[in-house]
């Protein structure tokens, strides 16, 4: 197995503490891009290195980030804005974290550059209030950027200005949703809102904006800095470049592991990297994706990391947490816990989403209960197609990922709760103890 710690793009600096100030971080080729950017390139030059390093954005949809840019680069409007997602949707995910906490002055540099290709002159970092110190070290940087000319009103000496804004919300896992911070930074309700239009061509304050995820950003000053045939000489032939993975074992005692490799590794490379060592025979399934993610089998562990064979097999790249399942796991009841989940963090807006979720999670539990009947296992199939088709954004549309991979790898495990009355892993206990009603026999 390669030594995936040479490849090491966005976590390449987590190790030295010091690299948070900007003297140890500008020493390491730090703020290189932006200066190289600001004064020898245009806008859409910094735009076509994006293109050609195929940069997908790292926050679940994969859509290429320059074309992102390019439609919000060529807006008839002289307002423009760029939202830099630093909040993990999904609670168990250390991406946004890690790298506020140990890197902020390659997100900030990031966030500039972004302005700079869009035309923006005002951004806002969206992130988690409860990540502390991850916000009060992005705001030592920002102050330590503004000091040095490289942030606020004519950068480095140029005619080119942009301010960078901090905003920290905690409201669950909807807060990750890119319309719902719009919606927050208007000081609005947090809700998701139909699209389109597109925050591209109608975002913050209705104008042209780019939101991308804090690790698609982070990526941004290498491109420009080495250029885009280096940067996309790790990666796949579709999508460039490396992700940044939390990897979970199913020992409640073991801590995560925050990886990062390139895109197109097995995933079994992955766990092997993590210093997962468990045999196959140990391990029910991997979950990819995180809380709105899919369960695959072990059989499928050579599956390459990436957007399109993630999909092709149920799941996503979602929220870059991988998990492993023990062997002893039901995976109905799996299914169930993560309906169960996914229903409380749903916003209600969307009736598909509000009621679908709920009633999955209901037919889960009477499956794991002993009351399931054969008419269940179509309704499940009904609700799987109805939710995603009905929501107004990402949230509905991968929520039944759970139930849908595990009936299709796992398909014994529901007949047997229903025919048999008995869970194939001993683990299951039914909310009843009886599924028939007792009569009461008047004297």
């Amino acid at each position: 197995m390669p030594d995936f710690k040479k490849t090491y793009r966005v976590l390449r600096l987590q190790d030295d503490p010091d690299v948070r100030e900007l003297s140890a971080y500008r020493s390491a080729g730090g703020y290189a891009a932006l200066e190289k950017a600001i004064r020898e390139q245009s806008p859409e030059q910094v735009i076509q290195q994006v293109v050609d390093a195929k940069l997908r954005g790292r926050g679940g949809a994969g859509r290429l980030t320059g074309e992102k840019w390019r439609i919000v680069r060529q807006a008839e409007d002289n307002q423009k804005y760029v939202i830099c997602n630093a909040y993990d949707a999904d609670s168990r995910s250390l991406l946004a974290r890690s790298l506020l906490e140990h890197n902020p002055h390659q997100v900030i540099e990031g966030i500039v550059l972004a302005a700079y290709a869009v035309g923006a002159s005002e951004a806002y970092l969206f992130t988690r209030s409860l990540y502390r110190e991850g916000v009060e070290t992005v705001r030592a940087a920002l102050q330590e950027a503004v000091e040095a000319n490289l942030v606020g009103r004519d950068i480095l000496g140029t005619d080119y200005s942009c301010n960078i804004s901090v905003l920290g919300v905690d409201m669950g896992f909807m807060g990750g949703e890119e319309t719902v911070q719009i919606a927050l930074i208007k000081g609005r309700r947090g809700m998701p809102e139909q699209r389109p239009p597109y925050p591209a061509q109608y975002g913050l304050w209705d104008k042209p904006t780019a939101i991308n995820n804090i690790e698609t950003l982070a990526n941004v000053p290498l491109i420009v800095r080495d250029g885009a045939s280096a940067f996309s000489k790790v990666g796949t032939s579709i999508t460039g470049g490396t992700k940044v993975l939390t990897v979970y074992d199913y020992a409640p005692e073991s801590k995560p592991a925050v990886v990062e490799v390139p895109f197109g590794t097995t995933l079994r490379d992955i766990l092997t990297h993590a210093g997962l060592s468990h045999a196959d025979n140990e391990v029910r399934a991997v979950v990819v994706g995180g809380a709105e993610g899919g369960a695959l089998p072990t059989s499928l562990l050579d599956t390459p990391y990436d957007f399109d064979p993630l999909e092709n097999a149920g799941t996503i790249v979602g929220s870059s947490v991988i998990e492993l399942l023990p062997i002893n796991t039901c995976m109905v009841a799996w299914a169930l816990e993560r309906n169960r989940y996914l229903s409380k963090e749903s916003c209600g807006k969307c009736v598909p989403c509000r009621l679908g979720v709920k009633r999955i999670a209901g037919i889960l539990e009477g499956i794991v209960s002993d009351l399931g009947v054969n008419g269940d296992l179509e309704v499940l199939d009904e609700f799987a197609e109805y939710v995603p088709n009905g929501s107004l954004c990402g949230f509905g549309v991968q929520a039944p990922n759970s139930l849908k991979t595990a009936k299709r790898y796992w398909p014994e495990h529901f007949t047997m709760h229903i025919q048999e009355l008995q869970c194939p892993t001993g683990t299951c206990v039914p909310v009843r103890a009886h599924r028939f009603v007792t009569k009461h026999v008047l004297p």
